[in-house]
Formats: C-alpha cells, structure tokens, sequence
C-alpha cells in the first residue's frame, strides 16, 4: 500500500519520528513490524531502499503509520530525513511475532535498550486505549535523558495506567539522579526477587539484547518466559 509522509521531527538526540497516512485500510498487533520501500530515494544505500521499522503507533489510529529510528549516516536515513511533506513511499507487509500478549494473567516484564522502546510504546498505547489489565514494569534502559525517546510520554502513562511501573536508567547521564546501573543480573534480582513470576520481553541493539539475555539466565530466569527481539537500527 502506498503511504504518503505526513508529519517528522527530530524527538531525541538523532532520532528521527515520521508519520504516514496510508491509502487503504489494514490491521497489525502492538508490537509489529512494517517494511518501508523508498521510491526513488536522493541518496543511494549499498542495502537497498527497503527496510522495517516497528510501528509506534496504536493499531487503532486508523490509516497511520508512525516509525521512530536513530539517524545514521546511511542512503536510506539521509533519504528519509531531507524527504518532504507528501513524500510517496511503499508500506508493507507487516509481520513480526514479538506482540503483546493476549493472556494477561502472567506479568510482563519490558525491557527495552534505546530504540528498542518503540514496540512497546504501541503496546502501552493500546493498553491504554482498551482498558486491559496486564500487570506490566518496563525497565528502559538509555545513556542519558537526551537519548531518551518518549521519556515524557512514558511517565504521563505510568501516571494514568494503574498496572504500569516504569523503571528508567540512564548508565551515563551525570546529570540523573535515579537508577544508574546496567541491567544485570543482579538488577533483575533486585527488581524481580521471584524471577520465574513474570515474562520478560527483550528489545534493543543486538549486543544489548544479548547482554540482557544472558544475565536473565544467570539470574535464573528460565528460557520460556524469555522473549527477544534485536534492532541492527541501520
């Protein structure tokens, strides 16, 4: 389906938010992907002009497609960031199977690494929106607040979401006066004592996502309520 640029502007430090109004109908799950297809993109990119990107947005904002990405000096992002208003692209298929989940008797555990948080911002969203009630703490891990994206969205929702603890930490940011420390081992152990209570799902750049994975083990989270997934982020 063809998706016409509707909105962009920069909502962290070199991270870039666009907004397509597509031209039909369609339906994902919190926490999909979306391919995106340049049409005859300024810069040329050695990877091609097609790439995914988890949608932002709510599955119920209806004929919108919001992805968030950091900016890298790659064809396709110069392309993408000097397009103007109007810009036709190509959007689909959407796929992905690291979705919200629909039993909600077991707790959720979301930890995302920087750009990781995107899937699970429509998540929150549409937790919101459908008044469910999973039990969930995100653990959202940044090297400092101008890193951060949607940090001011997140807490307006840990203040309006009942079942809904944020964990912020910020490994190299002076300036914050919270959680500092990486997420290890011993982090999950102080947050989730009863480690094997909840399910825990993984976001992030690959070498975060593998860190992340291999202290849940050390802390002895078994491999069933481990769910990952990795962002390359070019």
């Amino acid at each position: 389906m063809l998706g016409k640029l509707k909105d962009k502007k920069e909502v962290a430090s070199s991270t870039l938010k666009v907004v397509f109004e597509t031209s039909e109908p369609f339906t994902f799950r919190p926490g999909q992907y979306c391919f995106i297809t340049l049409k005859n993109p300024p810069y040329p990119d050695e990877r091609s002009n097609k790439r995914h990107f988890s949608i932002v947005n709510s599955p119920n904002q209806n004929g919108i497609i919001t992805f968030t990405t950091r900016l890298r000096p790659t064809g396709f992002k110069k392309s993408l960031q000097v397009f103007p208003i109007g810009t036709e692209v190509e959007l689909g298929p959407i796929a992905g199977v690291f979705t919200l989940p629909e039993d909600t008797t077991t707790p959720l555990v979301f930890i995302a690494g920087g750009i990781g948080i995107t899937p699970f911002m429509s998540m929150l969203q549409y937790e919101k929106e459908e008044n469910l009630d999973h039990q969930i703490t995100l653990v959202y891990s940044n090297r400092d607040q101008s890193s951060s994206v949607f940090l001011k969205e997140l807490q307006e929702l840990a203040n309006s979401l009942p079942n809904f603890k944020l964990i912020l930490t910020m490994t190299e940011d002076n300036n914050w006066s919270g959680e500092k420390r990486m997420v290890n081992a011993d982090f999950i152990k102080d947050y989730f004592p009863n480690v094997n209570s909840q399910k825990y799902m993984v976001v992030g750049p690959p070498p975060m996502v593998e860190a992340v994975e291999k202290s849940l083990h050390e802390a002895g989270v078994t491999p069933e309520n481990i769910k990952i997934e990795n962002f390359t982020g070019y």
